[in-house]
């Protein structure tokens, strides 16, 4: 049995390392932020901050006329900066910022009230999604999820761990 086991945790051990092999070739953990060129910053600031609900952060002094930056959680950001051309069509470049909700009927609900236009789809994974477009013609879209766990690589180590280290 416990050969067996051994060998179990061995087998594992070695997936483990080279699956975070694999991911760590350029160390990228996360997206910090969103960069979002806008025409109007006020009527942005408006959209993200009333629409949306996000809060927004401090904005360094020397970009605060010019830019203004939200949290949306994860230590992720989306960041507005003004100063946007107009360059043709943003939805024919099929580009969105997709967002998870806690609660996709309560946000529809919330955002229908708000006035925006909300159109619910079916997305690519068979489930239900929104979009929402800011006054730059950016499309947002919300689907339903669950706050950041940790990851399998994160759970599977820990496992490995505690068997390791535990004492029968």
């Amino acid at each position: 049995m416990k050969r067996f086991v051994g060998l179990l945790l061995s087998i594992g051990l070695l997936f483990l390392v080279s699956v975070t092999q694999a991911q760590s070739r350029l160390g990228v953990l996360r997206c910090a932020y969103v960069a979002l060129p806008v025409k109007d910053l006020s009527a942005s600031l408006t959209f993200y901050n009333t629409v949306l609900g996000l809060q927004p952060v401090a904005v360094p002094s020397a970009l605060a006329n010019s830019q203004a930056w939200f949290n949306i959680g994860g230590g992720q950001q989306i960041r507005l900066i003004e100063g946007r051309a107009d360059g043709g069509a943003i939805g024919a470049t099929n580009s969105r910022i997709a967002l998870v909700v806690s609660s996709l009927r309560q946000a529809e609900q919330q955002l229908r009230q708000r006035n925006p236009a909300v159109a619910r789809q079916v997305g690519l994974a068979g489930k239900p999604v929104i979009y929402i477009t800011d006054p730059d013609g950016y499309q947002l879209e919300l689907s339903e999820g669950k706050a950041e766990s940790p990851g399998f690589l994160q759970s599977a180590a820990k496992t490995l761990w505690k068997s390791i280290t535990t004492v029968e």
